[in-house]
C-alpha cells in the first residue's frame, strides 16, 4: 500500500478556533488544515512552513510539535505530523485555486461538519483543539 507522509499547521485564533481551508475540487469538497505532503529531502517541520506560504502567502513559527498519526485513506496509508503554529507575517489569504474558502472553527464546529478530510477527522478524534 502507498504511503505519504504530510505536515499541517494548527493555527489558532484568538477565541481557540482553528483555521480550515475548503478544498473544492471534483475530487474532494472537504475542510482540511493548511498544510501537505512532505518533499523528498525535506523534513516535516520544513513542509509545513513551505506550505503555509504557498497555500495561504503567510509566514509562520512552528511553537510545537503536536503529534503524529498513520491512517488509511482510500487506500492510501497516510502519516501526518501536526504542528501548533502562530502567524508571524501576513495575512492569510487563498492562493490555489484548489481552495475556495478559508475559516476558522470551534471545536463544536468541528464535531459537527460533514465535510472534514479524514485527516481533520482523526485530528478531532485524538486532540483536544481547544486545550493546545
Amino acid at each position: 500500500m502507498k504511503k505519504i507522509e504530510l505536515s499541517g499547521a494548527i493555527l489558532l485564533d484568538e477565541n481557540n478556533k482553528i483555521l480550515l481551508i475548503h478544498r473544492n475540487t471534483k475530487e474532494m469538497k472537504q475542510w482540511e488544515l493548511p498544510g501537505g505532503k512532505i518533499e523528498k529531502g525535506e523534513i516535516p517541520e520544513d513542509t509545513c512552513i513551505r506550505e503555509l506560504k504557498e497555500e495561504l502567502d503567510i509566514q509562520i513559527e512552528i511553537l510545537k510539535y503536536i503529534d503524529c498519526k498513520e491512517f488509511e485513506d482510500n487506500g492510501i496509508i497516510l502519516k501526518y505530523n501536526w504542528y501548533k503554529c502562530k502567524i508571524i507575517k501576513g495575512t492569510a489569504k487563498l492562493m490555489e485555486d484548489k481552495f475556495d474558502d478559508i475559516r476558522y472553527f470551534s471545536m463544536n464546529e468541528l464535531i459537527e461538519n460533514k465535510e472534514l478530510s479524514s485527516n481533520m477527522r482523526v485530528l478531532v478524534s485524538n486532540i483536544n483543539i481547544e486545550k493546545l
